[in-house]
């Protein structure tokens, strides 16, 4: 028999004896005593149980087809006997009013490893959209970077892993840790399955998930107020982790490479249940180097990430925990020279100010509940929990300005220290039915956001003058002391309902969430402020089958940015809104093993916060227009190819002489192309090459247009042989030896691309 897992389950009730069915009645009625029976198979253990017993058992002769018997111990009747040889087995199993026992086919659901750990191409439905649909059935632009992507480019990093994302500009030019990013120009908090993470609630550090227990990350183009209820105004990057499944895996690694990299990982995972309706996962972490390639201290991460869950065909329940540290030496960074406009010549593979102990730690422990119960045929309900507490750490050097063109800069040895803890729940409903021509989904749910940030200032260190250039005395020691700042306590309420309706070959999905929140904000010595917020957003969307493998989708999208921060006067200045209208196709390639995603947008920000002469202020917002383009599958067996590239130009919506007229940090191209080649050497090898290139044009620094920081370019080459149950992975990254400058916005911090260097992985699979 073949088992179907991830298909409804068909219980074998009402099961009439078909000619296909076999009925066996022994010829004379066996005496009372016990049964035992060793492993055997199991149409012969059947048949024996009815020969024993005397009592009548109904088998399905497909049903039983190359299926071996369990052990059967002093089984007193034919029902226990015949539970006792099918436990674990796909069977299904009745007992009639008479007492004969009918054995038939069963299609058993069990839970399999998700596509992205085995493939770059990712189709399937995942918390990205309540409304049940896959990434290809959904009315916008996504892109997914894989778990397995990531593991042919060795990538290490969030940062690394989102090269690979089209529109993605990632902010290096920050003295915070984690990754915070934009989507297509405009600010991205992010999630987490699906649920809004602590870079949304005022926290400092930015997404910071460890790699080893990212299953995929979803790339979702355009505003998302329904998934989120704000802080996404470009788009939102959804990071999926890892969940269990019934395959029994035991995998190893080790990485090591250039500046004292060294890196291991477990990941184990197996069905924990006789029916394998229970399974789990464990995946543990530890890397660490001796520093990084600026000099400063080396990174370290820490990962343990148990998780269990329960799937049968009507009931999904995932629970997991995840706890991580990660150690970030300062991103390494240049300065500006205003005579020159490059930067000043000073040796990159040392620390700028200061010495090598200066980094970044991000402490994580985070909680997920996931509940799918399918309640009818026509009716599902989704609970979702999430509890995340995080911790953040800064001992930095951090550059304010340069005071004189001799390399004098003004600089703050304060440090930040904070803390988060941010609670979520999100619960709906969803009704997926027919009447005549017309298919119905529509979703109805309520959101709850809770989350607490507490930060404290340093009582030592403070601002300083020092020159970089001679650096002819040690700068002002780090500060060491800290004591409570401000905190922010912030509630959030969203309620939201979704229809798709379906009519031929069009679908056409209407949306609105409407979304309160209460912040209140304490400073230190200050009374505290309360701002609430009522905003309620819709959304829009339409999908054309134009054939079986092309479609047509056009979205109205909208989202928005609640302001708590008050201009001259005291008055509340307004929030910010954004709207992405935008038309594309999808188009599956080469036999479904491949998907391209072309559309066309435009995106606008109604207005900008900004701090002008010490008040904050409401500026004009911004306007993206462009095209996107991503690509991902095997056109051939053992060929891969992963490709993205957005095209955007940026304006201001009107000009204002205190800002400029120039959009920073905004590069108009984004680009990246990563393919890899595998082939069969012999029946236990394969080996291939893969190789890369990712990049961005030219961005300007200010809005007045005076600095601009040239395009990046990086080339990444890796060879692979996998060799019985090892797998083997060399890499070599930016190729070319390019030196490369990241967008930012400030002359005096000026992130630096890594230089050459290399990386080993080895893999072993014990299961």
């Amino acid at each position: 028999m073949k088992r179907l897992p991830f298909t409804h389950y068909v219980a074998a009730t009402g099961l009439a004896v078909a000619s296909a069915i076999v009925s066996i009645s022994p010829a004379a009625a066996a005496q009372a005593r016990s049964i035992s029976l060793p492993a055997m198979p199991l149409d012969q253990a059947l048949q024996r149980i009815a020969a024993e017993t005397g009592e009548q058992v109904n088998i399905d002769p497909d049903a039983v087809r190359g299926l071996t018997s369990k052990p059967v111990r002093n089984a007193r009747t034919a029902a226990d006997a015949v539970r006792q040889a099918t436990r674990g087995l796909p069977i299904a199993r009745q007992q009639a009013d008479d007492g004969s026992t009918t054995v038939a086919n069963d299609i058993v659901v069990t839970a399999r490893r998700d596509e992205a750990e085995t493939s770059v191409l990712v189709r399937s439905a995942t918390t990205s959209s309540r409304l049940g649909q896959s990434l290809r059935d959904q009315p916008r632009n996504t892109q997914v970077i894989s778990s397995k992507l990531l593991k042919d480019q060795q990538a290490l990093t969030l940062t690394e892993a989102l090269a690979n994302a089209g529109g993605v500009v990632v902010n290096q030019a920050t003295v915070q840790g984690g990754v915070s990013f934009s989507v297509r120009g405009f600010s991205s908090n992010g999630s987490v399955n699906g649920l809004p993470s602590p870079a949304g609630s005022s926290f400092a550090a930015g997404a910071s998930q460890p790699l080893a227990n990212i299953e995929r990350i979803e790339v979702l183009k355009g505003p998302d107020a329904i998934l989120l209820g704000g802080d996404s105004l470009g788009g939102t990057i959804n990071i999926v982790t890892k969940k269990p499944s019934t395959e029994e895996r035991l995998y190893a690694s080790f990485d090591t490479g250039s500046f004292g990299l060294t890196r291991g990982t477990i990941d184990a995972n197996r069905s924990i249940s006789s029916d394998d309706r229970f399974s789990a996962r464990i995946i543990a972490t530890a890397a660490t180097a001796d520093r990084n390639f600026g000099g400063y201290r080396g990174n370290e991460d820490y990962l343990l990430a148990p998780s269990l869950r329960f799937k049968n065909g009507v009931t999904d329940i995932i629970a997991s925990v995840s706890t991580s540290t990660q150690i970030f030496g300062a991103i390494p960074y240049t300065v500006l020279d205003p005579a020159t406009r490059q930067p000043f010549n000073s040796a990159f593979d040392r620390p700028i100010v200061g010495g090598r102990e200066q980094f970044t730690r991000i402490g994580t422990t985070q909680i997920n509940l996931d509940v799918t119960q399918k309640l009818t045929d026509w009716l599902t309900v989704v609970a979702r929990g999430q509890h995340v507490a995080s911790s953040f750490e800064l001992a930095q050097y951090s550059p304010f300005a340069l005071l004189a063109p001799n390399g004098l800069l003004l600089l703050s040895a304060s440090g930040v220290r904070q803390t988060s803890n941010l609670d979520v729940i999100d619960s709906y409903a969803r009704a997926v039915f027919e009447t005549g021509p017309f298919s119905h989904n529509i979703v109805a749910g309520y959101t709850h956001v809770d989350s607490r940030v507490v930060a404290d200032a340093a009582n030592n260190g403070g601002m300083f003058a020092y020159n970089f250039l001679t650096a002819t005395a040690p700068p002002r020691a780090l500060a060491t002391s800290f004591s409570f700042s401000n905190s922010s306590v912030s509630k959030q309420d969203g309620f939201y309902g979704q229809y798709l309706l379906g009519f031929w070959r069009l679908h056409l999905l209407a949306g609105v969430r409407h979304n309160k929140t209460d912040v209140s904000s304490t400073v230190a010595r200050f009374p505290t402020l309360r701002i609430k917020t009522d905003i309620t957003t819709p959304n829009y969307g339409a999908v054309l089958d134009v054939t079986g493998k092309l479609s047509a989708f056009g979205t109205l999208a909208y989202g928005f940015l609640p302001t708590f921060s008050t201009g001259v006067g005291g008055i509340r200045l307004p929030d910010v809104r954004t709207r992405n209208a935008e038309a594309g196709v999808k188009w599956d390639l080469f036999g479904d093993r491949m998907i391209l995603n072309a559309s066309y947008f435009e995106i606008r920000e109604s207005n900008r916060i900004r701090r002008i002469a010490g008040f904050d202020t409401a500026t004009p917002g911004i306007q993206g227009r462009g095209v996107d383009f991503n690509l991902s599958g095997e056109p051939i067996p053992g060929l891969s190819i992963v490709a993205a590239y957005t095209r955007t130009n940026y304006r201001f919506l009107s000009f204002d002489p205190r800002i400029g007229g120039v959009v920073n940090a905004q590069p108009r191209d984004v680009y990246s192309l990563y393919s890899s080649y595998r082939h069969t050497l012999a029946d236990t090898v394969t080996a291939g090459l893969g190789g890369g290139i990712s990049g961005r044009s030219r961005s300007a620094v200010d809005n007045l247009g005076v600095y601009y920081l040239d395009g990046t370019f990086q080339a990444d080459l890796n060879a692979f042989v996998a060799i019985g149950k090892f797998d083997i992975n060399v890499g070599v990254r930016n190729l070319t030896g390019r030196q490369n400058y990241f967008p930012t916005i400030t002359p005096t911090y000026v992130p630096l691309g890594e230089p050459r260097n290399w990386r080993l992985s080895v893999g072993y699979r014990f299961r």
